[in-house]
């Protein structure tokens, strides 16, 4: 018998993926989301999903789950999971002059209560929540909020990206993984042909953001990660700093593919071939690092295991 899974901001189903890879059997995987292509996809690949829509629509009451899809018989919820809209924490934003950091008063961030909401409705046997690195002072107050002091973990140890996360959880024996040593040299495309696709258009704001290839110098340039082992986060538009970083192509610069970007957040390759590289690029920058959370979820599947000894 497999675990009945609610997931909130659910995306394109990273949670799903990162179960199947922990070994944890799934019994109803329901999952709230109203981004048209994130559940597209998630749909591909995995049918079976419930979508339950707008996460401030959804309620929980005796067993049932009260949504704008229907209503659902669910009994007790196994686990919680979500990543709440980040935009108003992010130290990353703030320190490159594109927002005054909000924290939980942000329009964004703020459905960070719709999370606390809804666990404090289910009171799941087990829960995760994922966010940004970001101020002590927030951080301390999520602490508050969710019972229990969140985890660093940066997507470098088990991929060839930079992307500093909290994840707060009660599963029991948590620790970091093991540093893969992933590098980005070991997975660029080489193929021309294909590169081409990614190649970026030359426009004076573009000439800025590549600096003839100098790196960051000034707030509006982007990291040359044409020979770098890692590369930066993924971000929901490479056309914008900071992103992930540019490389060398031709007579410019080029984004990265939309393999690199799938492989950077260890997602199947092809998992979002469905999609436009645009709206692969929006889905993917607000998606999971899946093999940190199957990390995550292999601590799960032990603390499982226990409770049926």
């Amino acid at each position: 018998m497999g675990i009945t899974v609610l997931s909130l901001f659910d995306g394109i189903s990273c949670g799903q993926i990162a179960l199947e890879r922990a070994g944890i059997e799934v019994d109803t995987y329901y999952a709230s989301e109203i981004k048209k292509h994130a559940i597209e996809t998630t749909l591909k690949h995995y049918p079976e999903t419930v979508e339950i829509g707008d996460v401030r629509k959804v309620w929980y009451n005796d067993g049932t789950l009260y949504t704008e899809k229907g209503n659902f018989k669910v009994g007790e919820i196994d686990l919680l999971i979500g990543g709440s809209p980040c935009q108003n924490f992010s130290i990353a934003r703030v320190s490159m002059g594109t927002k005054k950091m909000e924290g939980l008063n942000g329009d964004k961030s703020s459905l960070f209560y719709e999370y606390l909401r809804l666990k404090r409705m289910v009171a799941p046997r087990y829960f995760l929540l994922e966010n940004v690195r970001m101020k002590k002072d927030s951080e301390n107050e999520l602490n508050s909020y969710m019972g229990v002091e969140g985890i660093h973990i940066n997507s470098k140890l088990v991929s060839f990206q930079l992307r500093e996360r909290i994840y707060w959880s009660n599963i029991k024996g948590i620790t970091l993984p093991e540093d893969k040593k992933v590098s980005f040299q070991e997975h660029k495309d080489t193929d021309s042909e294909y590169c081409k696709l990614f190649k970026v258009k030359r426009t004076p704001s573009r000439e800025r953001m590549w600096n003839w290839g100098k790196g960051r110098e000034t707030s509006g340039n982007c990291t040359n990660i044409t020979n770098a082992e890692k590369v930066g986060c993924i971000t929901r538009k490479q056309d914008r700093c900071p992103n992930s970083g540019l490389i060398e192509f031709e007579d410019f610069c080029r984004y990265l593919t939309r393999r690199e970007i799938e492989k950077a957040q260890t997602l199947p390759v092809g998992y979002t071939d469905n999609l436009t590289y645009g709206q692969m690029q929006d889905v993917c920058g607000d998606g999971w690092t899946v093999d940190v959370i199957a990390h995550i979820f292999k601590f799960l599947k032990r603390n499982l295991e226990n409770e049926g000894a």
